[in-house]
């Protein structure tokens, strides 16, 4: 791999995925007991260790810089994933006082470990791309999870946005069955064929909607035209996930290259 080609693919990874384990690290400070303090201490370490590693990224680093960013961010993604399956483990055990419910934890250590997957891939001059199948099972998943978030932390009064989410989680659940029997299919052999063509532009076309109706969302919330629990913080993160997810389904199938940035500065209000 050309250097240059290398150093534009690691860099746009690593600001997309260390801004995203920023965001991470706040949800859990945001939701965590004031009793449990050593946890605040630690999740306040990742945020602050984080946005310094997001920072470096951003910058016009040299061959060495990036293999030293490479290794401090494996690193600190590694114990994060430890933090992260930590808390998962207590809340199993009903040993944590913690305002995140355990299947939000374990989709945060999935993404964690697709950036870990990256990180080893491409540190090992191996190509970070994988088969459509991969990036719908992963991020299909996901986005279930962040439209059945979004209508949880919904106020009950807020009907019709309940029953917009509801809606996207359904969708998303039936594309995700959808990829799990495929990769069955893939058993034969076959990698490509017509079927699943036609998933990937559904898959995208349904993103693509939930994409708009986060940011049509996350407008209201700023404008304090919706009442729940969400915030703005929360469906910036989700837009940059759909918009990653997209971005790299492009990559690999017939899909167009979604007209966003996955690696945007987070909100900030």
């Amino acid at each position: 791999m050309k250097f240059i080609d290398y150093r534009d693919e690691i860099l746009f990874e690593h600001r997309f995925w260390l801004q995203i384990l920023g965001d991470h690290s706040r949800f859990i400070l945001n939701s965590l007991s004031p009793e449990e303090k050593d946890k605040i201490q630690t999740a306040n370490h990742f945020i602050h260790l984080f946005d310094n590693l997001l920072e470096k990224a951003r910058r016009d680093l040299t061959i060495e810089e990036i293999n030293s960013l490479n290794t401090s961010a494996y690193n600190s993604a590694n114990n994060l994933r430890n933090f992260k399956l930590q808390i998962l483990s207590q809340q199993l055990a009903g040993k944590i006082k913690i305002n995140l419910p355990p299947t939000f934890i374990n989709h945060m250590v999935n993404e964690l470990d697709e950036y870990l997957l990256i990180l080893n891939c491409m540190m090992n001059d191996h190509s970070n791309l994988s088969h459509p199948l991969h990036y719908h099972l992963l991020w299909l998943l996901d986005g279930s999870g962040h439209a059945s978030s979004i209508g949880s932390s919904l106020d009950t009064s807020e009907k019709a946005l309940i029953k917009v989410s509801k809606k996207y989680a359904k969708e998303f659940d039936n594309l995700y069955l959808k990829s799990n029997e495929f990769k069955g299919y893939m058993r034969t052999g076959l990698s490509d064929f017509p079927a699943l063509h036609k998933l990937n532009q559904d898959a995208d076309l349904e993103m693509n909607s939930f994409k708009k109706f986060l940011k049509e969302l996350e407008k209201l919330i700023l404008d304090k035209k919706v009442l729940g629990t969400l915030m703005p913080l929360t469906t910036d993160h989700m837009y940059r996930e759909e918009c990653y997810y997209l971005t790299k389904l492009s990559k690999v199938s017939d899909v167009k290259s979604s007209e966003c940035d996955p690696t945007k500065p987070r909100i900030n209000v």
